[in-house]
C-alpha cells in the first residue's frame, strides 16, 4: 500500500524544494526524514526523558496495566515532543550584532533550522498517532477545542495570580460517568485533534512565507507555531495525567514549566523599565550638545543589550524582536557616522521606537493580566485598609505593612503610570513621616489603577 503524502511531508518537501536550489546542503533529502517519525511503531515509543516524580506517583495510580502501559507511553511520546520543540532556536534570539556584518535576513539561518524544525513536526506527528492507534474516544466525545478556547482555557487554569493548582481546564476535564480508558480517550482524542490542526495550518503557512523576499515571516510563522505546538502537547499532556490526579500542580508534571501569567507580569515589567529609560534619554536628547550625543547613544544602546539578554525577551513575538534589532542597528550605525551623530535622524529613530514600546503597553489587554492585576489590586487595598487603622494604633507594625504592600503592587508595574512613578521612588529616600498620609496617598493611587483595569 503506498504511503500517504501527510501535512508534515508536505513541509518538509517546500523547505527542501524552496531552498535547495540556492544551497547544496539540502540535496539529496536526508532518509531520517523520509516518514517524519512514522518509521517506528505507534505501540513500541521509548521516551528518553525522566520522568518528573509527582508524573511516576500519578502513573502508579493506575491499577489497570494495559491502560497505565498506554498511558506511559503516551506520556513519553509527550515529553519527546516537548524535547524536540525546545531544540527549535529560532536566530532573531541570537542575531545581535548592531554592525549589521550577520544580516539576520540570510537564508543561510533558516537552513541550519530545517533539521529541528522537521525533528519537532515529526515528533508532534508521533505522539498523534500513537493516540489515534491507542485510544478509541466514545461515542459521545468531546468535540475538539477551537484554538482560541483551547489557549485561554490552558491559561486560565493557573489561576488569577498564576499560581492555582490543577492540570486541567473544566472544558477539558475528565468525564466521571465514562471508565478511565474512555476518559482518557475523550480528553486524549479532542487535544489530539486539536494539535494535529495546528501542525496541519502551518504547512500553508510556512511554504508562502518562505516564497517573501524577507526573511522574518518565516521567523514569525516558525515562532507562533512552536508556541502554539508547545502549548498543545502540554495541554494533551496535562489533560490525559489530570484524568488521574487534577489537583497536581503543573510545575510538578514539567519542571521548567512557566505560567502564562508569570509570563506576561515579567515580560510588562521588562517592557515598562526599557520604556523608562527611553523616556530618559529622549529628554537628555532634547537639551543635548551634538558632543554629548554620542555618550547618550552609547548608554541606550548599553540598555538595549541588557534588555535582550533578559529572559523575557525571548518571549517576545518575533516582530517585536525585529524592532529591537532594528533600533540597535540602526544606533550603531548613527553613532558612528563619519561626519557625527545626525541629529534629526536620531530624533527620528528615537520617536519610532518609543512609539513602538507605547504600542506594546497594549499587552495589558490580554485576559490574564486583567484577572491578574484586578486580583493583585485588589489584595493591596484591602491590607491597605488594615494598614490605615494601624497607623494610629500601632505605627512601627503598619509602616512593615506598607512595605509589605508595595513589594506586593510591584507585580502590577506597567498598569499605571502614576503608580509605576510612585513604585520607582519608594525607598528612595526617607519615608513620609506623616504615615497616615503617605498610606492614604497609595490608596489612591491603587483605586486609579483599579479603575483603569476594570
Amino acid at each position: 500500500m503506498p504511503h500517504e503524502i501527510t501535512r508534515v511531508e508536505q513541509i518538509r518537501l517546500s523547505l527542501y524544494t524552496m531552498l535547495a536550489p540556492t544551497h547544496s546542503i539540502l540535496s539529496p533529502l536526508p532518509p531520517e526524514f523520509a516518514n517524519l517519525g512514522r518509521m517506528a511503531s505507534v505501540h513500541s515509543i521509548d521516551s528518553q526523558r525522566e520522568l518528573s516524580p509527582r508524573t511516576r506517583d500519578i502513573l502508579a495510580t493506575i491499577r489497570e496495566l494495559d491502560l497505565r502501559r498506554d498511558v506511559e507511553a503516551l506520556v513519553g511520546a509527550a515529553l519527546d515532543a516537548l524535547t524536540s520543540l525546545g531544540r527549535i532556536h529560532l536566530p532573531q534570539d541570537e542575531l545581535e550584532d548592531p554592525s549589521g556584518e550577520r544580516d539576520v535576513r540570510s537564508k543561510q539561518q533558516y537552513v541550519e533550522l530545517a533539521p529541528y524544525v522537521l525533528a519537532a513536526l515529526a515528533s508532534v506527528n508521533q505522539l498523534t498517532d500513537f493516540v489515534a492507534a491507542s485510544f478509541t474516544p466514545p461515542a459521545d466525545a468531546t468535540a475538539e477545542p477551537t484554538a482560541d478556547d483551547f489557549d485561554l482555557q490552558f491559561d486560565l487554569v493557573d489561576g488569577p495570580t498564576g499560581e492555582g493548582a490543577g492540570l486541567t481546564s473544566s472544558t477539558t476535564a475528565a468525564r466521571p460517568e465514562l471508565t478511565p480508558r474512555e476518559q482518557v480517550a475523550d480528553v486524549a482524542s479532542a487535544l489530539s485533534g486539536m494539535l494535529r490542526s495546528r501542525v496541519a495550518s502551518l504547512a500553508p503557512r510556512l511554504r508562502h512565507a518562505l516564497s517573501q523576499t524577507d526573511s522574518w515571516p518565516l521567523l514569525s510563522e516558525l515562532d507562533s507555531h512552536k508556541r502554539a505546538l508547545l502549548k498543545g502537547v502540554q495541554g494533551l499532556l496535562f489533560g490525559v495525567l489530570g484524568v488521574f490526579a487534577d489537583g497536581a500542580r503543573r510545575e510538578e508534571i514539567l519542571p521548567e514549566y512557566r505560567s502564562a501569567v508569570h509570563e506576561s507580569v515579567d515580560l510588562r515589567a521588562a517592557i515598562t523599565d526599557l520604556s523608562y529609560h527611553i523616556g530618559r534619554f529622549n529628554t537628555a536628547m532634547s537639551g543635548a550638545q551634538p558632543a554629548e550625543l554620542v555618550a547618550l547613544v552609547v548608554g541606550v544602546a548599553d540598555r538595549l543589550s541588557r534588555f535582550a539578554a533578559r529572559p523575557e525577551y525571548r518571549t517576545l513575538r518575533a516582530e517585536d524582536k525585529k524592532a529591537v534589532i532594528d533600533f540597535r542597528r540602526s544606533l550603531h550605525q548613527l553613532r558612528h557616522n563619519k561626519n557625527g551623530v545626525p541629529v534629526v535622524h536620531l530624533r527620528q529613530s528615537v520617536e519610532g521606537f518609543s512609539k513602538f514600546l507605547d504600542a506594546m503597553h497594549s499587552i495589558n489587554h490580554r485576559e490574564v493580566l486583567v484577572l491578574h492585576d484586578r486580583q493583585r489590586l485588589g489584595e493591596a487595598a484591602d491590607k491597605l485598609a488594615e494598614a490605615l487603622l494601624q497607623t494610629r494604633t500601632d505605627p512601627a507594625s503598619a509602616r512593615g505593612q506598607l512595605q509589605g504592600i508595595v513589594r506586593l503592587l510591584s507585580s502590577v508595574i506597567g498598569r499605571h503610570p502614576e503608580l509605576d512613578q510612585a513604585l520607582r521612588t519608594f525607598g528612595a529616600g526617607a519615608l513620609n513621616p506623616d504615615l497616615e498620609n503617605e498610606v492614604a496617598r497609595w490608596q489612591k493611587l491603587v483605586t486609579t489603577a483599579v479603575g483603569v483595569v476594570g
